[in-house]
């Protein structure tokens, strides 16, 4: 993934060589169609969904509640995610690890702002031996323990559910009378809003929708538009999100922070705003 980045940041770099096959006798005749020169004066607004596949780095999980009775950790824990790809045509298609975006590109067409939403199923391997360090009613452990269903389960599979606002900026790689390619860039930040099934020594709860913590990331882009309203952009994607406050057993909560390396394609609409200058 680091190559990916690395070669979309080289394209960014290298002087402007796009493309364009249009003259004023295709403008004439294809007034609605591929591209004209100049923006929408008010800009475009777009949508996309899409999927993604997930990579999680190992974390920390620590159990603590106000009472005392937990305060422990769980070192290194690997987790995996849940794509249902293989049930995309038979299952609804809020039930794989799905997305979606609601973005502006100004009039300029090169900076642009995003609401983006994903929805990645994070789950704890079961059956890890780990390092334990902490306090278990009123008994401190500093041990390599078997994390498993008698200990700790833990998924976010109704959703780690990443929301963020980004920031953009596209460069045009290629441009016809129909179809346009570039590259994007974005920045972003915002909160994670699981909703948690946790099983603590033999105890179950499935938590509502909450709030648990903040995520900032940063993605790289290939976008492709066909006669200006049709697009396909396949992506790659690293965040960083901090889950200080999953809601568990009771008054138990979980806090944890791992990496997330996402391969995402979304497909959508844009549309534009005001007349063209």
């Amino acid at each position: 993934m680091i190559r990916i980045l690395s070669l979309f940041a080289l394209l960014f770099l290298l002087p402007d060589v796009s493309f364009s096959q249009q003259d004023s006798v295709t403008r004439d005749f294809f007034p609605y169609c591929g591209y004209r020169p100049g923006q929408p004066a008010k800009g475009k607004l777009y949508f996309a969904f899409g999927y993604n596949k997930n990579y999680f780095s190992e974390s920390d999980i620590h159990v603590f509640d106000e009472s005392g009775d937990y305060n422990f950790t769980l070192y290194d824990m690997k987790a995996h995610d849940r794509p249902h790809f293989n049930e995309l045509l038979s299952v609804a298609i809020s039930i794989p690890q799905y997305g979606y975006r609601l973005g502006y590109w100004m009039p300029n067409g090169k900076w642009g702002v995003e609401i983006k939403f994903d929805h990645a199923k994070y789950v704890l391997n079961p059956h890890q031996t780990v390092r334990l360090r902490g306090t278990i009613n009123e008994k401190f452990y500093d041990t390599d323990t078997l994390v498993d269903e008698n200990f700790l389960l833990m998924e976010h599979t109704d959703g780690a559910n990443f929301l963020m606002l980004n920031g953009m900026y596209r460069r045009d790689f290629y441009v016809s009378r129909h179809t346009r390619l570039a590259g994007v860039v974005k920045f972003g930040a915002g909160i994670v809003v699981p909703r948690s099934d946790v099983t603590l020594f033999g105890q179950r709860w499935n938590h509502c929708f909450h709030v648990a913590g903040q995520i900032a990331g940063a993605e790289v882009a290939l976008r492709a538009e066909f006669f200006g309203f049709f697009f396909i952009e396949p992506s790659v994607k690293v965040a960083y999100a901090n889950f200080n406050r999953v809601l568990a057993v009771d008054d138990v909560l979980i806090s944890h922070r791992f990496w997330d390396g996402m391969i995402l394609v979304d497909a959508g609409f844009q549309f534009p705003l005001g007349r063209r200058r």
